[in-house]
């Protein structure tokens, strides 16, 4: 499969406009609540996964209806965001995936989506996948040297070590970095000079983050 969508039960409140206006083509998957919001957009989910304490009856009905797969999880161990990735990796193996519905709201949640890639289970999927909201858009990296494209509607560029990283190299953005080594650590607001910019890190795991702010919004985000 090319690409696959995910959409988790965050607030509606952090949606890029294209999902707000129910334009984001599937496939899609769903965890929990974002089955429901599928639904109401006509979008069929091929899969929805979760404990659905968050549903009432009516919903339930809906999607047991609708949605060709649906698993109840009772793993307390494992989160509904760690299920539909295991899950997503063994029926649909995708080029790539966009999650959508996995920041804001609680910061408890919105940090586990995060740092779930560091998992030796999904480190691989991790470089195939994006975390999108309305002001973000984040990729996950491992050691190597890669090259980055700026994504037109965002201004800043951040570099965030989610574990111990060694080596990193910052050469063409507008603030360089050398050779720098380090426990987690987040290097905020650099910008792209260009469309295309490059960095390299020799071990751990790095997320890059492109963002805006509200004030940098277009009118219909």
């Amino acid at each position: 499969m090319e690409r696959l969508r995910l959409l988790s039960g965050g607030p509606k409140s952090e949606w890029p406009s294209q999902l707000l206006v129910g334009t984001l083509a599937g496939p899609w998957v769903a965890a929990d609540r974002g089955a429901i919001h599928l639904l109401q957009m006509g979008q069929i989910p091929l899969l929805v996964v979760g404990d659905f304490d968050s549903i009432n009856q009516v919903e339930r009905h809906a999607i047991s209806q609708r949605i060709p797969a649906v698993i109840t999880k009772d793993d307390v161990d494992d989160t509904d965001t760690q299920w539909i990735l295991n899950l997503i990796e063994q029926r649909y193996q995708p080029d790539a995936l966009e999650i959508y519905g996995a920041t804001g709201g609680r910061i408890d949640q919105f940090l586990s989506n995060l740092f779930i890639f560091t998992e030796a289970r999904f480190r691989e999927l991790a470089t195939r996948t994006k975390l999108i909201d309305r002001n973000n858009v984040i990729q996950f990296f491992l050691p190597g040297e890669h090259t980055i494209v700026h994504e037109p509607t965002m201004k800043y560029l951040g570099f965030m070590a989610l574990e111990p990283v060694t080596g990193l190299n910052l050469p063409d953005e507008k603030y360089n970095l050398s050779d720098w080594s380090g426990n987690p650590w987040s290097f905020s607001s650099n910008e792209f000079k260009g469309t295309v910019n490059h960095f390299s890190f020799t071990s751990g795991m790095v997320a890059v983050i492109q963002s805006k702010d509200t004030r940098d919004q277009n009118p219909v985000d």
